[in-house]
């Protein structure tokens, strides 16, 4: 952190913390489109490559579960709701 930083006006501050948000949004969007598409090539894989039909719904239930947990717990750190 430089020195600089430090001397913000609470104009500054403002601004830099609404940019900050935007960053956090847009580093949540790539996150959850890269866990969609990790969920989206999980589905392909048990469609095309798993024979029994109740194996390959459990193995795709239990990545999305795991995904839609996670991408649940990014969102609401990084925007909680408001008061």
């Amino acid at each position: 952190m430089k020195k600089s930083d430090l001397n913000l006006t609470p104009e500054q501050l403002a601004v830099y913390t609404a940019l900050q948000k935007v960053r956090q949004a847009w580093t949540t969007l790539i996150l959850i489109l890269l866990l969609f598409a990790v969920g989206f090539f999980a589905f392909l894989y048990a469609v095309f490559t798993v024979p029994e039909q109740a194996l390959s719904k459990s193995i795709v239930g239990g990545i999305d579960f795991l995904l839609g947990w996670a991408i649940k717990a990014i969102v609401n750190h990084l925007f909680p709701p408001p008061k």
